[in-house]
């Protein structure tokens, strides 16, 4: 589990939705734990490793001893991790897939074209925040699963927000409704990092649709960050070129790649010797 210190330090330094145990552990059902910089999962027989450090550069070698220290600690059958880089002692071919969006709230700039389709928006929706997650986010949420082709990963993670809103404090549902209060969109954000807000989800009703739903309820989400004092907003992964098109349409940029390796450690594996010092 962490300390006290560990919490604290996660709070200033946390730039990753990977970096909020409340999220990562509702999610998953795993423990907390702490190994230099880097912050680790761990499950029954499941070390999930998030490879990027809290506070420093990021650099291969510190990963791979950090990598060591924690299986050979908690034994697990599986390991995941992320990491701008796999190392190449894991095998090649693990290059980045995909890239984290960042907005810089200093410099967020409204294009007259998005003030045009906020002010559509706002003119059919309201919106308003909350913490309550109810039936009519979840049937959103199963609506949306149901119309695509996701992974058993996605699909755990999906499934798990509303245990993800229980378990945090400083997650709010952003909703927007029609004039019939009927619900057409909800986004998921994250306030709790000192220099961080994160854009986690956002799901819309598909019989439901209203031009700029999305674009309102990030607009609100923009306006509780500033509110608060960040410095930027994580909008997440590309995920895909028209998810990425919106991030960018909202001044996004590229700040962190992202890769992605699952193995079963071998017992006395290249890692076990770099720990060892052979």
């Amino acid at each position: 589990m962490l300390t006290k210190d560990q919490t604290e330090r996660i709070e200033r330094e946390a730039y990753l939705p990977e970096h909020l145990p409340d999220y990562v552990c509702a999610i998953s059902g795993a423990e907390p734990f702490c190994f230099g910089d880097y912050l680790a999962y761990v499950g029954k027989g499941v070390l999930i490793f998030i490879g990027y450090p809290l506070g420093v550069s990021f650099d291969l070698n510190p990963l791979e001893r950090k990598l060591a220290e924690a299986v050979k600690q908690c034994k697990p059958e599986l390991v995941s991790l992320i990491a701008p880089a796999i190392p190449p002692s894991l095998g090649n071919g693990h290059l980045p897939s995909d890239q984290y969006y960042r907005l810089n709230l200093a410099s967020v700039v409204f294009s007259q074209k998005t003030r045009n389709m906020l002010s559509r928006a706002g003119r059919e929706l309201t919106v308003h925040a909350g913490r309550r997650f109810n039936p009519e986010h979840s049937r959103l949420v199963k609506d949306f699963i149901g119309r695509r082709s996701l992974d058993e990963a996605t699909r755990t993670i999906f499934s798990g927000i509303d245990r993800y809103l229980d378990a945090s404090p400083t997650a709010r549902i952003f909703e927007a409704r029609n004039g019939a209060g009927e619900i057409v969109a909800f986004d998921v954000a994250e306030f709790m990092p000192r220099d961080y807000a994160f854009y986690m989800f956002n799901f819309n009703a598909a019989d439901r649709y209203v031009p700029g739903a999305s674009d309102l309820l990030l607009a609100r989400v923009i306006e509780q960050a500033v509110g608060d004092g960040k410095e930027y907003i994580n909008l997440g992964l590309g995920i895909n070129p028209g998810v990425a098109a919106f991030k960018k349409k909202w001044g996004g940029v590229p700040f962190l790649p992202h890769a992605f390796h699952r193995y079963h450690p071998a017992g006395k594996g290249l890692l076990e010797m770099l720990l060892r010092g052979l």
